[in-house]
């Protein structure tokens, strides 16, 4: 018995020996190997290894990824008190130049800037982006987001967008380039696109410059992801990219007049705000979402563009102004539309008088999805409207005065509802009750409550809500309540 204790006793020990020894298993590793793993750290943690021992000094200076973002910092440091944001900005600004100075790495696979600068740190941003350049970077992304509209954004170094054979400036390498807040022409976009032939993804935000822009190539052109948003001045965007898989143009301030695109492998598509589409060649396009589509003539515009894929589109987003049935134009054809999430934004369709709720446009909705499986309402209203309508009087005095007119009509493969915004108005509770009723093969009810984040002291009203939700909802689906 005691022998077997001490036999216990010593493989106990021996696996903390094992575990937990002396030996430095880390040192021993080649310094490229160190490297690597240190590059996996964010960059304060990957310069604070320099204390650890005179070996590790310099490690952290040979790093292939460089990624300097402060936003927290900088936002506890305002907090706080000690130092405003433009002085620990500048003084961020002069951290970035020290860490690159010391710097030692031959090649570079990111280098990520996101710091809110204008155009009086024009010179740094040059260094910046010279630096990263000259080092082969694969992954370029520059956010300098200011939020204040009356500054004006940096640029491009002219230097990057002229042809020097004598220039050890080389864009070849770039395979992800992201530019926010930084202004660059539809000439700048043709350049890049040609002299960056590893160039897979372009994300272009914010850009004030931005106005007719043309992204046309052969099959040498491998671009697969395209963003360009809140260029606020765009116009029209013409697109022939044959390897391109995403699109995505949203958060104009005016209709652009015209997009064309032509994307054999295109598989999703977002716009916003558009007077005229034309698709061709687009047999992959199985996700579409339709933006700020806010009178019928952009609804029908933006939708009957769509009826030459809309036997293959899988998913399909819509932001409107209102559910009335003219919104919903019955031209679409959706066999194969798993997944529907429509968008309704503004005070028109809070009114329990609007005609929103008239079962029509649902019914249209239902009728040309038959295979739909997700279907996620999300409804926006401004402030003075939930105040207006979320008392539970008003509920209660509403909730029986507008009923959905019944249509012979059933829904038999809808799974899932989420209902987004739900605060338990009569329209609202109305349009809960139609899916209940004409979708026999619902299961999962999910309501997001909006009332919650406005409303939290209000507890008589939220139980009021909950309490009909259960009495409305069967108990064989799955009622959530977030």
């Amino acid at each position: 018995m005691m022998a077997g204790k001490r036999v216990a006793k010593f493989q106990i020990k021996k696996c903390v020996e094992i575990v937990y020894g002396d030996d430095d298993r880390i040192s021993p590793l080649p310094d490229d190997i160190l490297v690597d793993i240190i590059s996996l750290l964010s960059l304060k943690e990957a310069v604070c290894t320099c204390v650890l021992s005179s070996r590790w000094h310099n490690l952290w200076k040979h790093i292939y990824r460089l990624n300097f973002d402060p936003h927290v910092s900088l936002q506890k440091g305002t907090q706080q008190g000690s130092e405003s944001c433009k002085e620990k900005r500048e003084k961020y600004v002069k951290w970035v130049n020290s860490v690159l100075r010391k710097h030692k790495a031959a090649i570079l696979k990111d280098f990520i800037i996101r710091l809110r600068l204008s155009r009086t740190f024009q010179k740094d941003v040059n260094r910046w982006i010279k630096f990263a350049i000259v080092r082969h970077v694969q992954r370029l992304e520059l956010d300098l987001t200011t939020g204040d509209s009356s500054l004006i954004n940096c640029s491009l170094p002219q230097e990057l967008l002229t042809q020097n054979t004598s220039s050890e400036i080389d864009i070849k390498f770039l395979k992800i380039l992201c530019l926010k807040s930084v202004d660059v022409t539809e000439e700048d976009i043709k350049f890049l696109l040609s002299n960056c032939p590893l160039l897979e993804e372009l994300v272009v935000d914010r850009s004030l410059k931005l106005l007719n822009v043309e992204v046309c190539g052969g099959p040498s052109l491998v671009l697969k992801h395209l963003e360009l948003t809140r260029c606020y001045n765009l116009k029209s965007v013409k697109v022939s990219a044959p390897n391109l898989t995403l699109l995505s143009i949203h958060g104009c301030q005016s209709y652009l007049k015209s997009v064309k695109i032509t994307a054999p492998n295109l598989t999703s598509l977002t716009l916003q705000k558009v007077e005229s589409l034309f698709l061709e060649n687009v047999p992959r396009l199985v996700e579409v979402s339709i933006c700020r589509v806010y009178n019928e003539v952009s609804t029908t515009v933006a939708l009957s563009s769509f009826a030459c894929c809309d036997f293959q589109l899988e998913i399909l987003t819509l932001e409107m102004k209102s559910f009335e049935e003219t919104f919903l134009p019955t031209i679409l054809q959706l066999p194969k539309l798993k997944k529907l999430v429509v968008f309704v934004i503004g005070d028109e369709s809070f009114n329990f008088r609007n005609s929103y709720a008239s079962d029509t446009g649902l019914t249209n909705l239902m009728k040309a999805a038959p295979n739909l499986r997700e279907f996620v309402l999300n409804m926006q209203y401004s402030d003075a409207s939930m105040f207006n309508f979320i008392r539970y009087d008003n509920i209660q005095r509403f909730s029986h005065r507008h009923h959905l007119k019944v249509q012979s009509f059933i829904h038999q493969q809808l799974k899932v509802f989420k209902f987004c915004g739900y605060c338990g108005v009569p329209n609202q509770v109305e349009v809960l009750k139609y899916v209940i009723e004409k979708c026999v093969a619902l299961e999962k009810v999910i309501i997001e409550a909006r009332y919650d984040k406005l409303y939290s002291t209000e507890e008589s009203i939220k139980e009021q809500v909950v309490k009909r939700l259960k009495e409305q909802v069967p108990q064989q689906i799955e009622l959530v309540i977030l």
